[in-house]
């Protein structure tokens, strides 16, 4: 495998990891304007770009990353969710690309996005006074790691607000339910849904003959899932439908380029913090007390472990026996 990663000068963004001929995933830097990971798909007569970066500045270089390693400019984008950092470089890619997401992960980019886009710039003011008092709480830290991430946490947020005035909004242009495959002269690469586990409606990229899968959020290499708006046992459901393609190599959403090895993990820490917010409902006992595992303490994106306590809680309250062992009833 010729490794063409080399070509490129560096981004401070992102750095490429080559997993295949043609085959490229930008891993995020912290603290930086991408936050999550990209992938670059080379198809033979064209190329394709899977989730674009939180900034403008992220996607400008992902998108040069691309005409460099392939010689061709980007005319594809997929997007795996409507997460920002997943979908704010959009505007970089067109109108040369056609942007394309799941029909319902376009419908809540164009209501629930747009809404708050349209907040963040009427009055970007508690954006700052949030990243204030996180200052402030990193000033008193004592935990080395968790005093990092805040500060990573904090500097990406400055390169949201930076880029803020310039941000056009971009849509997905066209969108897809179930499966969706585009041939190119070299490859196939087949888009498919599952539904939603991460978000409301989550897809990923499979490329079959490599058994690589580009997985958005419903996959992170040693970071806490980020269960905002997650529903447990349908995430658990789509990684199970995953393990059945038989992938061998995963791009994850955040994270290393990793394996089957970390989606396992992540249905662990699915199961896990499941059990944990069980047991303390049935025992009458907060989940405010409730620590992180010891497997999962060297993980990062350790601020979203209470975040996701508060919505398995108000899930399960919500909806009583919504466990793992219930699975068949969703």
């Amino acid at each position: 495998m010729t490794n063409r990663t080399e070509t490129f000068t560096d981004s401070k963004h992102f750095r490429l990891n080559q997993v295949a001929e043609g085959v490229y995933a930008a891993i995020s830097v912290p603290g930086t304007g991408s936050v999550g990971n990209a992938a670059i798909i080379d198809l033979g007569d064209s190329t394709l770009v899977v989730d674009t970066f939180t900034t403008i500045e992220a996607a400008e270089d992902l998108q040069a990353a691309a005409i460099e390693l392939t010689g061709k400019p980007v005319s594809y984008v997929i997007n795996t969710h409507w997460h920002s950092d997943h979908t704010s470089g959009n505007q970089v890619f067109i109108p040369g690309a056609q942007i394309i997401s799941t029909s319902i992960t376009r419908e809540i980019m164009a209501t629930f996005g747009k809404d708050r886009l349209a907040r963040h710039l009427a009055d970007p003011e508690p954006i700052y006074r949030a990243m204030d008092e996180l200052d402030e709480k990193i000033q008193q830290e004592t935990d080395e790691k968790l005093k990092r991430e805040m500060q990573w946490e904090n500097a990406s947020d400055s390169e949201y607000m930076n880029m803020l005035p310039n941000l056009v909004y971009t849509l997905p242009t066209i969108t897809f339910d179930g499966q969706m495959t585009i041939h190119g002269s070299s490859r196939t690469v087949q888009l498919i849904t599952y539904g939603g586990g991460h978000t409301q409606s989550d897809a990923f990229l499979y490329l079959p003959e490599e058994k690589i899968a580009v997985m958005g959020d419903l996959v992170l290499s040693k970071h806490h899932p980020v269960m905002m708006y997650a529903n447990p046992n349908a995430w658990l459901n789509i990684l199970e439908r995953v393990e059945a393609l038989g992938v061998e190599t995963i791009i994850p959403g955040h994270g290393e380029v990793c394996s089957m090895k970390e989606l396992h993990e992540v249905k662990g820490y699915i199961n896990d913090i499941v059990a944990l917010v069980a047991e303390a409902v049935h025992s009458k006992k907060s989940i405010d007390d409730l620590v992180v595992p010891q497997a999962y303490q060297d993980w990062y994106f350790t601020t979203y472990f209470k975040s996701n306590l508060k919505r398995v809680y108000d899930w399960i309250t919500e909806s009583p026996g919504s466990t793992p062992f219930n699975r068949e009833k969703e």
